[in-house]
């Protein structure tokens, strides 16, 4: 009876540890319904073309004493300000700007565009994940806000440091983070403040974003970016620790990416035609009617050029992978204006050039490059080593003990089953070796 009880407690502990490894774990590797959580980068010195100041052909406060920025050419102010009042509404330095910004101003001075660009200045970035309907037992989805902001602008309501904004809208598989098929994912491009913005249409999207698959493997993957609406690879580049945990890095270079042209062929994608928020928008990627001179090209100084909006990014992230979790990311961020692709590649290829533009711009957008914060790193290393425990505890500590202590069981159970056996059958053989003698063998005769 011993034997039994015990090879039956270790077939149930086998069977507790496989549940545990084929059942219990895969339903723990799934993307938790209750995200939340906010990313804060460094504060780092970069640089901003303020549309409203450039629209209002008025320099910036930091600009305002500069020889150049009292003394210009003449010209008809809607040429400064890049085109029509009404096109000249949206700011370089937002997706889509506030209207009612800076009036343009009354003389025919021409300023040139480093006038309205503020460099060295403080900026941060912050991210806001958390999800949102629809979600369930296999989806989930991101709702991810977004802003750029200048730290020496900020206001009581925060929206005077704002660069720019985004609210983006996914939803992916919670285990291996892929997005649906469905035209459900938006991006919505956001104003400052009560102005326009672009209407969340749907559409499908290709790529990861906000989290690796669990068991991430050491290949590249495709990963979406929200400035560009493009789908790009995304490398490995090593194994390596974060805080002490387990990461992959990824890296993926970008650009130079024509950005109104991908604009603008991701809504010509998803709609018949252009409502006024995505006009507002495509605007302020395309700078028409000035002069080479404003923008300090070489030539011509009075040549009339048609200039874009061109956008480079080096995306660095670091991956547990066994949950899929980024642990820590930076993004090296450049957007500034060419005449075309051929000229946006040689100028961003031109060392010499690329760090004069450093020390004085005159043709950046938006210059941001900076990583995650310590505080933001140590909360989100906390989380996922958390997670990270649970699932070793479940899917190989727990079910190793319980393997171990079930084999050990079983293996004692048919051990003593064994003996018991053998023992009584040895018992059996001593009794009936005695009865035989006492049949076989006469006892003393008796006396006469």
């Amino acid at each position: 009876m011993p034997a039994l009880v015990l090879v039956g407690l270790g077939a149930f502990l086998i069977t507790i540890a496989l549940a545990l490894v084929f059942f219990v774990v895969p339903t723990q590797k799934k993307t938790p319904l209750d995200i939340n959580t906010t990313t804060v980068t460094n504060t780092t010195q970069g640089a901003v073309l303020v549309g409203a100041a450039l629209a209002g052909n008025s320099p910036t406060e930091l600009n305002a004493d500069r020889p150049e920025c009292r003394d210009g050419g003449a010209n008809d102010d809607e040429d400064a300000a890049g085109g029509s009042p009404d096109e000249g509404a949206t700011d370089d330095e937002q997706v889509v700007e506030t209207p009612g910004g800076p009036a343009a101003d009354d003389s025919d001075v021409q300023f040139p565009v480093t006038c309205f660009i503020d460099n060295d200045i403080p900026l941060y970035s912050q991210r806001r994940v958390q999800a949102v309907e629809p979600s369930d037992a296999e989806i989930i989805t991101f709702q991810a806000a977004q802003s750029l902001l200048r730290e020496d602008k900020s206001g009581s309501d925060g929206v005077e440091g704002l660069v720019n904004a985004s609210i983006d809208r996914v939803t992916v598989d919670r285990v291996t983070a892929e997005p649906t098929d469905e035209a459900v994912s938006t991006l919505q491009l956001a104003a400052t403040g009560a102005g326009d913005e672009t209407a969340p249409a749907g559409f499908v999207r290709r790529g990861l974003q906000y989290k690796f698959p669990f068991d991430t493997e050491q290949r590249d993957y495709d990963y979406f970016d929200a400035s560009t609406f493009t789908t790009n690879p995304i490398s490995f580049v090593g194994e390596t620790t974060v805080g002490g945990i387990d990461a992959y890095e990824f890296r993926q270079e970008l650009g130079p990416i024509d950005m109104w042209s991908s604009i603008r062929d991701h809504f010509a994608s998803i709609s018949d035609g252009y409502d006024p928020a995505v006009e507002a928008v495509l605007a302020s990627y395309r700078r028409e009617g000035m002069t080479a001179g404003q923008w300090g090209l070489a030539g011509d100084p009075e040549r009339e050029v048609d200039m874009r909006r061109f956008y480079t990014n080096t995306r660095t992230v670091y991956v547990n992978p066994e949950t899929g979790q980024v642990v820590n990311g930076s993004e090296n961020i450049y957007q500034f204006f060419a005449e075309d692709q051929d000229e946006a590649e040689a100028f961003v290829n031109d060392a010499a050039g690329m760090e004069e533009e450093r020390a004085e711009p005159t043709r950046t957008a938006v210059r941001f490059e900076s990583g995650w914060n310590e505080e933001t790193q140590e909360r989100t290393l906390s989380a996922a080593q958390e997670t990270a425990d649970t699932l070793n505890t479940f899917g190989r500590i727990l079910p190793a003990v319980l393997g171990v202590l079930g084999v050990l069981a079983v293996l004692g159970g048919i051990l003593l089953g064994v003996r018991g056996a053998a023992g009584g059958r040895t018992g059996r053989g001593t009794r009936a070796t005695r009865g035989a003698r006492g049949d076989g063998v006469a006892g003393p005769a008796p006396r006469a």
